[in-house]
């Protein structure tokens, strides 16, 4: 990488304690998230099957961790990151005539899946229409409303300040329905019967690839210490001490970065 380039070596995810901790046990599950794109004539809304990262070095995390997407991250090289095909998130405006056009080209999509029965029909398009389908799980709005538990929390949140990678899998993954229209998983049971469908795909990870764990606190540290022993179990001891070196602490971000 180069050293005077603005973007970091390292992807970031952040959660709660309780999922970091399931992610070092088992990798990354992949689950829907609901996505809105706005344009000044037109929205559309829907669910896409995905992992999220955020492109940001250290000095940076202290702004983002206040974003409420939780105190306790795992970062990762992104060697690793293109061995996985992850991606960077192409923002538009919603104020400009690309987002509208957009969504008016891909309305035509959806007309068409709306009139497919299952996936074997879907499975049948062409390449190219797939790969009008795939641009469209890469689009997000530069800014727009940030809703959290179904509440809107900023109205004018800047998305790309999260300078988003997602790992979202392939057209063609088995047994995946690539979109969920909006209406069909508004609630979190919907949204949980989903993420059943595609609970056995993951995004995985080997400790190499592992640049640093962030927890809360001082008092998370054994207690990540000690799951790493028992998660990481496979490992010889040298990986996990490699891996207790890089851990850090929210309070060690906020203070001295």
């Amino acid at each position: 990488m180069n050293g005077n380039s603005l973007y970091p070596s390292t992807l970031f995810h952040f959660t709660e304690k309780r999922w970091l901790f399931e992610i070092l046990k088992s990798n990354f599950k992949i689950s829907y998230a609901r996505e809105r794109i706005t344009a000044p004539n037109n929205e559309r809304r829907f669910a896409v099957p995905m992992v999220s990262f955020c492109d940001i070095k250290l000095a940076e995390i202290k702004y983002f961790i206040k974003k409420n997407y939780g105190n306790f991250g795992i970062g990762l090289t992104k060697e690793w990151a293109n061995r996985n095909g992850l991606n960077p998130v192409m923002y538009i405006n919603k104020h400009s005539n690309l987002a509208d056009n957009l969504i008016e080209g891909l309305n035509g999509v959806y007309v068409h899946i709306s009139r497919l029965n299952n996936m074997k029909d879907i499975t049948k398009l062409t390449k190219s229409y797939h790969n009008i389908m795939n641009m469209y799980r890469y689009v997000k709005n530069y800014e727009g409303e940030l809703i959290r538990n179904e509440k809107v929390v900023d109205k004018n949140y800047r998305f790309a300040d999260e300078r988003e990678w997602r790992f979202v899998p392939p057209l063609e993954t088995e047994d995946v329905e690539p979109f969920v229209a909006i209406s069909n998983i508004k609630t979190n049971k919907q949204k949980e019967k989903y993420n059943q469908k595609i609970s056995h795909i993951r995004l995985t990870f080997k400790p190499d690839d592992i640049k640093y764990l962030i927890v809360e606190k001082e008092s998370d540290i054994i207690e990540l210490i000690n799951h790493l022993d028992y998660a990481k179990s496979r490992f010889n001891p040298e990986i996990r001490r490699r891996l207790t070196s890089r851990i850090l602490t929210v309070e060690q971000i906020l203070n001295d970065i």
